[in-house]
């Protein structure tokens, strides 16, 4: 069975099959296979178009299942036919030079751009500063109708984009670790999923005293993971110290500096994201303290520099070009009239490499 470009949902085949349920010419859908074979509708996407992010064994169930069903995918370029411009946007509300070192969106960003590609699509992308002037664009590029909905990332707290989406009527997908009812497309990631690979990583090794060097505390991903490591921490009898730090290489620096060279030292420093922890590690070298002898150090997102550093640093791999690819594909099926608003996005997988070890005696 072959299949090319993206999915959609609620309009992607006919079947008179056993998911019919007695319903003769009921539409068997993306989630009536990922509901029988108990994995995410991302998942069944990927199987059917020959795309990396799932195993062999799960790719060759879902095509088993299709066949069963007679379930017949539409392409991509369906669901784009109910799209005015096959153009999909993007407003960053961040300092370009964070933008252009910091791995999670260049990857991000990369991944989408490749989905887009293979289903003859286009990214309008627009970094802006941070004091509203992301508000201004989405609101000019939905008015004169240049692209058909938007990728949001970091919600923060009263986040005015949501309801000014909703406002004008424009799709979205937000990339988030919650999933409030307020009426918009998410791509949901789980930060307890890997708050636990970490924390069991760690509790594994003997580690008892840890910090935690976050990103801004106004976004709720960052939000989300202080809550969780310090609820999951204090069931494995864990102290987590947590230190607010803002993604960049010299605040990485900074903050590992003081909390190596002050009082009750930690034993491990999990660091918010890959420049960070690449900085965190400079800094042992210059205090001359041995990384994982005297302390560990690990990233909360995998990037290439977590592979090069010496030592490698343990990351956990957010799979953040399959998140791209995910996102860009749900909110293509939205527009398209999908009325399913939610998907889970792929699971993170830790890379365990040199830099973490036995918490010292």
């Amino acid at each position: 069975m072959t299949t090319s470009g993206s999915l959609t949902d609620g309009a992607d085949g006919d079947a008179d099959g056993p998911a019919d349920a007695g319903r003769r010419g009921h539409r068997v859908t993306i989630s009536d296979l990922a509901r029988q074979l108990q994995i995410s509708k991302a998942s069944v996407s990927y199987a059917l178009n020959g795309r990396a992010g799932v195993s062999e064994e799960t790719r060759q169930r879902v095509l088993d299942l299709a066949e069963e069903l007679g379930f017949h995918p539409n392409s991509a370029a369906v669901a784009l036919s109910a799209s005015r411009t096959r153009t999909i946007g993007i407003v960053i509300a961040r300092d370009p030079t964070l933008i252009s070192t910091e791995a999670f969106y260049m990857r991000t960003l990369v991944g989408i751009e490749q989905y887009l590609n293979e289903v003859d699509s286009s990214l309008l992308l627009r970094l802006t500063g941070e004091n509203g002037e992301d508000l201004d664009v989405l609101r000019r590029w939905s008015r004169q109708g240049r692209v058909d909905g938007f990728v949001l990332f970091d919600e923060h707290q009263n986040d005015p984009r949501v309801p000014l989406l909703r406002e004008l009527g424009v799709p979205c997908v937000v990339v988030s670790s919650n999933a409030p009812d307020d009426g918009v497309g998410r791509l949901i990631s789980r930060p307890d999923e890997t708050v636990t690979l970490l924390l069991d990583h760690l509790a594994e090794l003997g580690h008892r005293e840890i910090a935690h060097v976050s990103g801004p505390f106004h976004f709720i991903h960052e939000q989300l993971r202080v809550q969780l490591l310090r609820e999951y921490a204090e069931r494995r009898g864990i102290t987590v110290r947590h230190v607010e730090g803002n993604y960049r290489y010299e605040d990485g620096a900074d903050h590992t500096r003081r909390l190596l060279t002050g009082p009750d030292r930690p034993t491990a420093v999990i660091l918010g994201n890959d420049l960070m922890a690449v900085a965190a590690l400079r800094v042992t070298t210059e205090l001359g303290i041995d990384v994982p002898g005297e302390v560990s150090i690990l990233a909360w997102d995998d990037s290439p520099l977590c592979e090069l550093a010496g030592p490698g640093i343990t990351a956990v791999d957010q799979q953040t070009m399959e998140r791209g690819r995910a996102a860009a594909d749900l909110l293509l099926r939205l527009a398209a009239g999908q009325e399913e608003l939610h998907d889970e996005a792929p699971p993170g997988l830790l890379r365990v490499r040199t830099s973490s070890g036995p918490a010292r005696s």
